[in-house]
């Protein structure tokens, strides 16, 4: 585009306001089961939650289909003592050095990322917040999740599978954006970098490396919300 225009590309990246950037780094670290090795901290009695899947099958009569591969492995997947009521009101009090245990149990395992899936937590994520804030004392390096923070909405399988899933994705994309992002200021680019989202809107670097799972289908989605815009302006 700078050849294009007949100026070099610091010239065209000052000149830049925005960038919006449509990536399939997570989707493919999702095809190609190359992401972080994840942890699961979830409600005492409810590790199996993302196996069990709300006995949803992809061929409901097949005894012989093979179940998905688990990105968490069994081991990896630990229950913490703590419970809320549908309210959000405390049952149980979260079992603070059951966290703090469960945490330096994975570090030791090598795990880069742990996602965190509590009942309720979309109504009252206090317990979510507080095992974020011990994870960040006991082990900074690790990428967090927080199913409250990544899909706060009721059920319990799509909740964990996607907190999971970006556990996963989270620390390649970030990876990935904060390296485009430098390279391009060292090329003199002071606008704004959005990343373009599956619903077909655009977040800013910071959140979108929170929230990976959004950009799953960020490659896919920019080129349908570009169809769409080229065909409104060319009035077909």
């Amino acid at each position: 585009m700078a050849d294009l225009l007949d100026i070099s590309i610091e010239d065209f990246l000052a000149n830049c306001p925005l960038i919006v950037h449509g990536t399939t780094v997570a989707t493919n670290t999702l095809l190609e089961y190359s992401g972080a090795k994840v942890g699961l901290l979830t409600t005492e009695g409810f590790r199996d939650e993302i196996e069990f899947r709300r006995a949803y099958k992809e061929s409901v009569f097949s005894v012989r289909l093979k179940a998905p591969h688990q990105i968490v492995p069994r081991r990896f997947r630990i229950g913490i003592r703590e419970r809320l009521d549908k309210d959000g009101n405390i049952i149980k009090e979260l079992d603070e050095q059951a966290v703090r245990q469960a945490v330096q149990r994975l570090v030791e395992e090598g795990i880069e990322a742990i996602a965190v899936c509590f009942l309720f937590s979309f109504v009252n994520p206090m317990h979510e917040k507080r095992v974020k804030e011990i994870i960040e004392e006991e082990a900074p390096h690790l990428f967090v999740s927080l199913s409250s923070e990544v899909l706060p909405q009721i059920r319990e399988f799509e909740r964990v599978s996607t907190t999971i899933v970006n556990a996963y994705t989270g620390p390649s994309l970030q990876s990935y954006l904060n390296h485009l992002e430098s390279k391009l200021q060292e090329q003199g680019f002071r606008g704004e970098l959005f990343v373009m989202q599956s619903n077909g809107g655009v977040q800013n670097v910071e959140q979108t490396g929170k929230l990976a799972a959004g950009s799953l289908l960020s490659g896919p989605a920019g080129g349908v919300s570009a169809g769409a815009f080229i065909g409104e302006k060319s009035g077909e």
